[in-house]
């Protein structure tokens, strides 16, 4: 059950990498980031929230202190992909199983 869960949660999160990667059009304000945004909020939540809050953050800094402002590329895309796939594979399949095992065992 959990292989299964575990496979059909990856394939989800890739193929939300390569949709946005398909619709992006390499234009400085690409809407097709919003594909990647909403896919992996959804797929790594609640953790997403935490992750998009952290990269808004990140971005607010960057724009008032140094005055960078970072467009949407392809870099920037499978960047962002990443830190949400690597927190909500972490969150679903080591965090989430490990505070069951902690809970059954202290129910025992």
């Amino acid at each position: 059950m959990i292989r299964n869960a575990k496979s059909i949660w990856i394939i989800l999160s890739i193929t939300v990498l390569l949709v946005t990667l398909y619709f992006y059009d390499a234009k400085p304000n690409s809407s097709a980031e919003e594909i990647l945004l909403w896919g992996m909020l959804i797929l790594s939540f609640p953790v997403s929230l935490l992750c998009a809050l952290a990269i808004m953050t990140f971005n607010y800094i960057l724009y008032q202190v140094m005055d960078v402002v970072i467009t949407t590329s392809v870099i920037s895309i499978v960047s962002i992909w990443l830190v949400y796939f690597a927190l909500g594979y972490w969150q679903w399949f080591s965090l989430i199983p490990a505070l069951y095992r902690y809970i059954k065992c202290k129910d025992s």
